[in-house]
């Protein structure tokens, strides 16, 4: 971790701060710094924070923890697959600590879930450290783990998939080419007629930038594009959002009962998250005059991302 990023703070406690975005940082108090190395695509460590215990970061941002993962992956992985009647066949690009596998492989109905990882590295610190993540779903006879690129994966692949999902950082480095229209036109062409596709958007208070970008590019492919919500307290802002598409299924309509063991998703919760608030409805701009406010200078006032 960059020294940036990891100091002691007056009463001699050792904290992370995140990479900031959009003016916004967040801090965690931490037992200690793990493990730390760094692959041919990004800077990888494992932390243990008082807060959220152990956790995986990527290039100073981190990705997840063991304390509240589940509210992450289950509306990544359960909402698509509960929305699909009959999901035998699962995609997951990213993920590489191995909760969205885990997830998809709670479902008698996947007969298969392929995941593709890009960086090795992750994968194996996530094992050493990290192993309750994936729970040996990278061991299930059902799963298939590839070490390769999402994008150049989809070029090639020939099988229909039922549900293919996105598990990835945000969009820059070795994710950036997932959030192109060309990855969003090769997932629908990886899909079968019914199938669902699905990402995490990111925040839409501190990222809406990346969020529009995503289902503008989503829409120019799939007739129905839905983004849902829900809150990892371990994320900036807290307030999280994922988009699916489809050509003929709606992912807000939950067809099928849940498997055991969840903590955060029911039906109920499965229809809620996709009833979004009015600064989040299509055709609302991101950023607004506040009316009769001005700056400094005289200028009119413009609204910040909480407010836009």
């Amino acid at each position: 971790m960059s020294d940036a990023t990891i100091t002691q703070d007056a009463t001699g406690e050792l904290v992370f701060a995140e990479v900031a975005r959009s003016g916004f940082q967040q801090r965690f108090q931490l037992r200690a710094s793990l493990w730390e190395g760094r692959s041919q695509y990004q800077h990888v460590e494992i932390v243990d924070t008082v807060s959220f215990g152990r956790a995986l970061v990527l290039d100073d941002a981190l990705q997840t923890t063991q304390a509240d993962e589940y509210l992450y992956h289950e509306p990544l992985v359960q909402i698509p697959l509960l929305a699909h009647p009959h999901p035998r066949r699962v995609l997951i690009v990213g993920g590489g600590d191995g909760g969205a596998l885990r997830h998809a492989l709670m479902h008698v109905a996947v007969e298969r879930a392929v995941q593709v990882e890009i960086d090795k590295l992750v994968v194996d610190a996530c094992q050493e450290w990290l192993p309750d993540l994936a729970g040996g779903a990278f061991q299930h006879p059902r799963a298939e783990l590839i070490i390769g690129d999402g994008l150049a994966y989809m070029r090639d692949v020939s099988e229909p998939f039922d549900v293919i999902l996105v598990d990835s950082t945000d969009p820059v480095g070795p994710a950036e080419g997932l959030i192109s229209e060309e990855f969003y036109r090769l997932a629908a062409g990886a899909l079968a007629r019914d199938g669902i596709f699905a990402m995490q958007t990111g925040s839409p208070l501190l990222m809406r930038d990346e969020l529009d970008a995503a289902t503008d590019r989503m829409r120019s492919v799939f007739p129905i594009v839905k983004t849902y919500l829900g809150h990892v307290p371990s994320y900036p802002g807290v307030l999280w959002s994922w988009t699916a598409g489809s050509m003929t299924l709606d992912p807000s309509v939950p067809r099928r009962s849940p498997p055991a063991g969840l903590r955060y998703y029911t039906p109920d919760v499965h229809r809620a998250a996709f009833a979004l608030p009015a600064y989040l409805q299509p055709g609302q701009p991101e950023a607004a005059l506040v009316e009769g406010a001005r700056d400094a200078a005289g200028s009119p006032a413009i609204r910040g991302p909480f407010l836009g």
